[in-house]
């Protein structure tokens, strides 16, 4: 489905969750990993199998955990748990938040339940594309400055229909409405989900603002979307 460039100014609804039950397995691999962020290294081996407490001692433990400081920064919490499968054996993956970049946790237990291997693999964004954010802050500089026939050059023939000229200066107002006065770009990330994707966070004067634009396999860009931005 193709997206259409909007100004997005979400309400939020609050809807009580559903308390979901831990499987005793995630239950393991959370006290293993609190243990771990807490450097608790000998506790976080108690439910290691007699395979892998040998080699995954608690100095071992402790090597991993200055790695991923330096790397990733200080543990937050779990998002995500994943049940998996791995090698044939039951796995919990657990998405963790940390100060830099989030890692993925997977803990894999053997026929008995105990903890077999347990990886820690940092989730690092791709290196922003120069070329790829060059287009994008020259869209952001002809949308601040009111050249809408300039800003939609980038634009894919779909999106050029969808966001017209006239439609980008109808957006702007609103912007400046909502957000006030563009001052800065103050992050540049990028993702990588169906198509290319340049992130910005952007400093208004009323408020920050999430700046996204999409690009298709030739570089054109066929979405954009200008946010609240939400620190998560």
């Amino acid at each position: 489905m193709k997206i259409v460039a909007a100004l997005l100014l979400t309400t939020l609804f609050a809807i009580r969750p559903q308390t979901r039950l831990q499987s005793p397995i995630e239950s393991t691999a959370r006290e293993l990993l609190t243990n771990f962020a807490r450097g608790q290294f000998q506790s976080a081996t108690s439910d290691f199998n007699d395979d892998l407490r040998p080699i995954v001692t608690p100095a071992v433990l402790a090597q991993v955990k200055a790695q991923l400081d330096q790397q990733v920064g200080a543990f937050y919490l779990v998002k995500e748990a994943h049940p998996r499968i791995v090698d044939g054996f039951r796995a919990i993956e657990l998405i963790a938040k940390f100060d830099k970049a989030p890692v993925s946790v997977v803990v894999v237990f053997d026929a008995f339940d105990r903890v077999g291997a347990v990886y820690f693999n940092p989730i690092l964004a791709p290196v922003v594309d120069p070329a790829l954010e060059a287009v994008a802050r020259e869209v952001l500089t002809n949308f601040t400055a009111g050249r809408y026939d300039d800003a939609v050059k980038p634009f894919d023939a779909e999106m050029r229909k969808q966001l017209s000229p006239a439609k980008m200066a109808g957006l702007a107002a609103s912007v400046a409405e909502k957000f006030g006065t563009f001052v800065s770009v103050t992050e540049v990330h990028q993702k990588l989900e169906t198509f290319r994707i340049i992130d910005m966070v952007l400093s208004y004067t009323k408020a920050p603002v999430s700046y996204r634009v999409t690009f298709d396999a030739q570089g054109r860009v066929t979405a954009l979307r200008i946010a609240p931005f939400v620190k998560y």
